[in-house]
């Protein structure tokens, strides 16, 4: 299966990727980024089904924690749909919950 970034879950890489390269250094945010990506290719891309479910959240939604973050899922077809990626610690109830159902 391949893996596919929603723009919302792009722009949360970019956020991840800002944020610890203020605190650690550019080098070291990019491999940490780095390791979120190539965390999902190697489990997501083949298990897609690993991943909680998470119908709050719309049709097939699953959680998978790459901490300490939460990627936030669906398969369809031959993809897994990476919808978020969110801080673990984030309380992602309504009325953030429609930060992944309008997705």
């Amino acid at each position: 299966m391949r893996i596919e970034y929603t723009a919302p879950a792009s722009n949360d890489l970019d956020d991840i990727r800002r944020y610890y390269a203020e605190r650690v250094g550019a080098d070291a945010a990019e491999k940490f980024v780095l390791r979120i990506m190539t965390t999902l290719e190697r489990l997501l891309a083949r298990n897609p089904r690993i991943g909680r479910r998470r119908s709050e959240f719309g049709f097939d939604t699953r959680s998978f924690p790459v901490l300490p973050y939460v990627v936030f899922y669906r398969s369809k077809g031959s993809r897994v749909q990476v919808r978020r990626i969110l801080h673990g610690h984030r309380d992602v109830r309504p009325p953030l919950a429609s930060l992944l159902v309008a997705v």
